[in-house]
């Protein structure tokens, strides 16, 4: 049941990405508009959420687990899928990533910046990014946003059901939206915690949907460190798994100059691909877990 309802969301979410609708970043933001505002440096807020926050994920799996025999565990199964529809999804990204790939072509990186600052991360908006790490930071803010809107929800939820889908989706809204400084660290550590084994998982799939040797002969210094970010980590894999200088603009240009005005436009497409293809890896491996019955 978990393969159909994973299936079912990831197709549903599709649709409403390229469709631009339900944004999960403006419910959430909704959501939390009305939160209390930080007081004792944030002290106080941790004390009553943080009990509130595992309260209400043991409450949606004492859920899940006592409507498991009514219908076939339908009812579970589609409180899952609302989660996972609703909380998912890039719906904001197909239209700049379009814009940007069309400015790199001209030559007008001021407009490629423009078009994709809101995308990157907050303390690179207003860097001057030279064309190459303005790429590199696009590509690590696409990575890893695929990742924490699609891979990191999928994982936990094959895992745990849907208080996995609770777990992970309460956390991120909390570190992403939350009025309070010290609220936002916390579950930013939290939600660090929780996505290292689906990260080094993906990293694996990279490997496998894209150049393995490649990915398993980089060299040492290319490796990921354990002081490395999320998105730093799945950046470093997936410029090893793929080829052609996809995501090594200084020596793409040095190999192909001629070809520079459309790195921008395929080396998204490149990146683009090898989510797309993970993400088939781990429906693969979600079925085989199914039909051997240990996924339920």
């Amino acid at each position: 049941m978990r393969l159909l309802v994973i299936l079912l969301a990831w197709m549903l979410r599709r649709q409403l990405d390229a469709r631009g609708w339900l944004d999960p970043g403006y419910w959430q933001r909704r959501l939390l508009e009305h939160a209390p505002p930080e007081k004792d440096g944030g002290r106080g807020t941790l004390r009553w959420l943080l009990p509130l926050y595992g309260l209400l994920v043991v409450l949606t799996g004492l859920l899940s687990w006592g409507t498991s025999g009514i219908a076939g565990g339908l009812w579970a199964s589609l409180l899952a899928l609302a989660l996972l529809v609703a909380g998912t999804g890039m719906p904001g990204w197909r239209a700049p990533l379009r814009a940007y790939s069309a400015a790199w072509r001209t030559g007008d990186m001021q407009a490629a910046w423009h078009h994709v600052s809101p995308l990157l991360p907050v303390e690179q908006r207003g860097a001057a990014l030279a064309p190459e790490q303005l790429h590199l930071s696009l590509c690590g803010a696409l990575i890893q946003t695929t990742f924490e809107r699609y891979f990191l929800p999928l994982f936990w939820y094959a895992l745990l059901g849907p208080a996995g889908v609770v777990l992970i989706l309460v956390a991120l809204m909390l570190r992403d939206h939350y009025p309070s400084t010290r609220v936002r660290a916390r579950f930013g550590r939290w939600v660090h915690w929780l996505a290292v084994p689906p990260r080094w998982l993906l990293s694996f799939s990279f490997a496998l949907a894209g150049d393995f040797s490649g990915w398993s002969g980089e060299p040492c210094n290319r490796r990921p460190r354990r002081t490395d970010s999320c998105g730093e980590v799945l950046l470093i894999a997936a410029g090893s798994a793929l080829s052609s200088y996809a995501l090594d603009p200084a020596r793409f240009q040095a190999h192909d100059p001629d070809g520079w005005p459309d790195y921008g436009h395929r080396s998204l497409l490149a990146v683009r691909h090898l989510l797309n293809r993970s993400l088939l890896v781990w429906l693969a491996v979600l079925a085989v877990l199914a039909l051997m019955g240990v996924l339920p």
